[in-house]
């Protein structure tokens, strides 16, 4: 009667603790797929932010080398429009991506999840050739203008011609990529171009002026990113996801301390930045303040602003509230874990 016993009781172990093992091993995936544009565009396969700091560093494949879970990077020589259409196409789960692409994305259908903040207030510059003429935005009327159209910088210029009184129609806009963009503007084929720190560069090589810089204008004008999860994924796995948003703070905690400066530097370059236009482009800036992750007031007032301008611009058909597209609770559990509530605040 007592052996009888204990072979009941051993399948009944087997049936509860064996299905529920057998039911976690499904709850992962075998991969999960992470997408986000070149950085700075110069064609090297490394992300920017915080994002270019956990794949450098080889975070995630760390904190899921006993899962088994491989991850899948993919970084985007079109930029935010590219990873768009990637998530259209269910080719990624998770995004980092400039504001306006993530609002064009949300407002046209695609199902995502906004779930941590990052690249707060990167500047977009408009540059012409040396030898131009140009020197001021109301001199860009009339002008052939190279822009890489449903980027964040888009979302800038619209702003900036608001505020000078211009519209698109007053320009010739000519749709680049960045590297065409610097071609174009060496080769005189445009006179002036809207675009991020590659500008800089041209520039330092005296192939370029800057004429106008976000750091002149009101910070709200500047680009902003985020980190987002298809709302599949994150139904799917939310332990990974959540576990992945830890990773995701960790890093970005890592990269807002300043005796990590020089690291957080060798690390920004990888993508082909030099190193004096990265430091050009966060000068005046704690790594604390480059590196934030929360959404606090003006950040969602950013984008919350920021849909209901490209709804006036005609850049979208449909608004929406950027307060349903925001869970923070990812982030706000990967704060408390790790104990970082006060951190940026």
């Amino acid at each position: 009667m007592k052996h009888t016993f204990a072979i009941i009781v051993a399948l009944i172990t087997v049936i509860v603790f064996g299905g529920t093992s057998s039911q976690a091993a499904q709850n992962k995936p075998n991969i999960v797929r992470i997408g986000s544009a070149y950085s700075a565009g110069y064609g090297k396969p490394y992300g920017a932010g915080i994002i270019g700091i956990v794949h450098a560093k080889g975070l995630l494949e760390e904190e899921f080398k006993n899962d088994g879970i491989k991850f899948d990077w993919a970084f985007f020589k079109g930029a935010g429009p590219a990873t768009n259409e990637s998530l259209a196409n269910h080719a990624i789960d998770f995004a980092y991506i400039g504001d306006l692409p993530a609002i064009v994305g949300r407002a046209g259908g695609l199902k995502t999840k906004f779930i941590a903040g990052g690249s707060k207030y990167t500047n977009v510059y408009v540059g012409v050739p040396n030898d131009s003429k140009i020197t001021s935005i109301k001199d860009l009327k009339g002008k052939r203008v190279g822009l890489f159209k449903g980027t964040n910088a888009h979302l800038t210029l619209s702003r900036i011609l608001e505020a000078n009184n211009l519209k698109e129609s007053d320009l010739k806009i000519y749709n680049l990529g960045i590297a065409d963009l610097d071609a174009a503007l060496k080769t005189k084929n445009i006179d002036a171009s809207v675009s991020w720190t590659n500008l800089l560069l041209l520039r330092s090589q005296g192939n370029a002026k800057i004429i106008y810089s976000t750091k002149q204008s009101p910070r709200d004008w500047r680009n902003t990113g985020g980190f987002y999860v298809t709302e599949k994924f994150a139904k799917e796995y939310p332990d990974i996801t959540r576990r992945i948003v830890k990773v995701y703070v960790e890093a970005a905690k890592w990269a807002s301390d300043e005796k990590n400066r020089n690291e957080y530097l060798d690390i920004a370059v990888k993508g082909g930045t030099p190193r004096a236009v990265a430091l050009e482009e966060i000068e005046g800036r704690t790594l604390k303040d480059v590196n934030d992750v929360l959404f606090d007031k003006d950040y969602v007032n950013h984008y919350a602003g920021g849909i209901v301008f490209a709804k006036e611009k005609g850049l979208i058909r449909n608004t929406f509230d950027v307060n349903t597209w925001i869970d923070r609770s990812y982030l706000d559990a990967a704060l408390k874990e790790l104990k970082l509530e006060n951190f940026w605040n």
